[in-house]
């Protein structure tokens, strides 16, 4: 029975291990989706930006004007290059985060299982036990109604 708390325990320790790798995977996801939506609202600034530098086009507008729009949407393309390697380390993060996340259940099922092993052997010996028990009562009440 001792070695069965001690599978308790490892349990409990990976289930603990478990919790931490989904706190970070949750965690991870969040950067992810921080990062996506700055890249989103981006996107966003530039389309609109390319659309106002066309009005500009189609209008005659002072050079300067449409010089300061295509400086802007140029600074918006480069933070927009610059978010997408953010991106992908978030997302490589991510998923190097869900990994461990899968890794570490799987270890706690393991322990799962084992546990239900060791408890279906110990039902399965006591029920044995029980039944010779039941057996050897029967026989000796059997041999003691026998002699008289």
């Amino acid at each position: 029975m001792a070695e069965l708390s001690t599978y308790h325990k490892l349990l409990q320790m990976k289930e603990t291990d478990k919790n931490l790798a989904h706190k970070d995977y949750q965690d991870s996801v969040e950067v992810f989706e921080e990062v996506a939506t700055k890249m989103y609202e981006l996107l966003k600034k530039k389309e609109q930006a390319e659309a106002h530098y066309q009005k500009q086009i189609q209008h005659s507008m002072q050079i300067t004007d449409l010089h300061t729009s295509f400086q802007y949407i140029d600074r918006l393309e480069k933070q927009i290059a610059n978010l997408q390697q953010a991106i992908h380390t978030a997302r490589s993060d991510m998923q190097q985060k869900q990994e461990s996340l899968t890794s570490a259940h799987v270890e706690m099922k393991k322990y799962e299982k084992i546990i239900d092993r060791k408890e279906y052997h110990i039902h399965t010996v006591r029920t044995y036990e029980e039944k010779k028990q039941m057996d050897d009562m029967s026989m000796q009440q059997f041999l003691s109604q026998g002699i008289r």
